[in-house]
């Protein structure tokens, strides 16, 4: 039986958990919208609705987690390069230990879950 606001909580969690490796990817290097979804989607393997990434994007932006500097690409089109910004980066460490103990409790539920199939 469905519980109110389920999929909302689903919803959030997901956000939260995407928006953290949106930030993980672009320390790794500055990279534009699309390639940030290409590369999201070859890793998790999990293709993404389109706009997912450019709405958490500008949400990060916003939070002043993420710099943009526009440039032009081959074809002569002005894309948006997002960068971590230091605020980025502390907000990724302030996590480290929530997601270090989260992926413990993961880690045991999927032993179980295993188990019971």
């Amino acid at each position: 039986m469905p519980v109110k606001g389920e999929n909302l909580v689903e919803e959030k969690i997901v956000r939260g958990i995407m928006s953290l490796y949106i930030l993980r990817e672009i320390s790794l290097s500055p990279c534009h919208g699309y390639d940030l979804q290409q590369r999201i989607e070859k890793k998790t393997g999990i293709e993404m609705p389109p706009g997912t990434v450019y709405v958490l994007l500008k949400t990060l932006r916003d939070r002043n987690f993420l710099s943009v500097e526009r440039e032009n690409n081959e074809r002569g089109q002005e894309i948006l390069i997002y960068s971590i910004t230091e605020s980025g980066i502390e907000f990724l460490r302030d996590h480290y230990k929530a997601l270090k103990i989260a992926r413990s409790m993961i880690d045991d539920l999927l032993m179980v879950m295993e188990k019971l199939q």
